[in-house]
């Protein structure tokens, strides 16, 4: 069984307390796979909490899945060092606030079946300040950060994704017959089936590989493994090897994790969920930045910057300045 879903399951236990309604959509979204609910049941086998696996009963009869099969007493495994995550208060607490309560489940919406079947593309878009889940007619879970837009085109022999602008995370659904094919404009991106993250601005794109193996097509080809990052900036490619990733993007989770970011990239990403317009001084751009920052309130991140560095934000109209003193 692959140990980062194995890991995934264990953080969403971990944090299964502080989830907001995006949140319990997504982890619905994500038992919807078989391969992580599996895992689940593994950490339910492993935990040998009945809670838990009541839960897990539970949730796979409101979602017409195939019944767990949950081994009644298993002790702790040695081959899995990442499943002591979940045994904390947080599982009892996902066994009864999550699985067990009626009508907690959410249903993802799939594209409709009239535009595959028509071979029409389908639009997807999260608006400014809003996160969106779509869970493909193929299998594949697309997760859009805010301010972001895509056309999802699945044909018989191909899946097509036109990526506009903004950011998505990919989980795609493994079909050797249909590979997927990502246009983000300076790049094509292809898989089979694999998890990644793709970020169009306006003068390059960003690729980040979680699991599996990525193409990616310019003025050259390069083929990426988990934890390589590639930009691609006027046609060429440059590769970071040795990226130091979590589970999952931090933005999914509705934050920043900046380490030494140029306070550019910081601010494109606030820009994605300020109703206001964000302008800087030149003279900051290159500033690098270090911190932890809610996408959610992003007027006030930008004040905990502003302050960490002392620098003033000041408001003119519809827009925040942030200056030096």
């Amino acid at each position: 069984m692959n140990e980062q879903r194995l890991e995934q399951a264990a953080d969403w236990l971990d944090r299964i307390n502080d989830l907001n309604d995006h949140d319990r959509e997504e982890l619905s979204l994500w038992l919807k796979c078989a391969e992580n609910k599996n895992a689940f049941e593994k950490i339910a086998n492993v935990f040998g909490d009945p809670a838990v696996k009541q839960a897990l009963y539970i949730y796979t009869k409101q979602n017409n899945l195939a019944t767990p099969e949950i081994a009644p007493n298993t002790k702790r495994s040695r081959n899995f060092p990442v499943l002591a995550l979940a045994a904390s208060f947080s599982a009892i607490a996902f066994a009864v606030y999550w699985l067990a309560i009626p009508g907690q489940a959410f249903t993802p919406t799939p594209i409709a079946k009239t535009a595959v079947e028509t071979n029409l593309p389908q639009l997807l878009e999260a608006r400014l300040g809003k996160r969106v889940s779509k869970l493909l007619d193929d299998g594949s879970y697309l997760h859009l950060n805010a301010d972001s837009e895509l056309t999802a085109h699945l044909l018989p022999h191909s899946r097509q994704i036109e990526l506009k602008k903004g950011q998505v995370f990919f989980d795609v659904a493994k079909d050797k017959t249909r590979p997927f094919i990502i246009n983000s404009g300076q790049a094509s991106i292809k898989v089979l089936g694999t998890s990644f993250d793709v970020e169009r601005n306006k003068d390059e794109v960003v690729v980040t590989v979680y699991e599996g193996r990525v193409e990616v097509s310019a003025l050259d080809k390069v083929i990426l493994t988990p934890s390589q990052q590639a930009v691609i900036k006027n046609g060429h490619i440059a590769v970071d090897y040795s990226q130091q990733l979590a589970q999952l993007p931090a933005w999914r989770m509705g934050w920043i994790d900046a380490k030494k970011e140029p306070l550019t990239t910081v601010i494109k990403q606030l820009q994605r969920y300020s109703p206001m317009v964000i302008k800087v001084d030149n003279a900051l751009n290159n500033t690098l930045i270090s911190g932890r920052f809610n996408l959610e309130t992003p007027q006030q991140s930008l004040m905990l910057i502003a302050s960490t560095y002392n620098w003033n934000v000041e408001k003119k109209s519809n827009e925040l300045h942030l200056t030096r003193p």
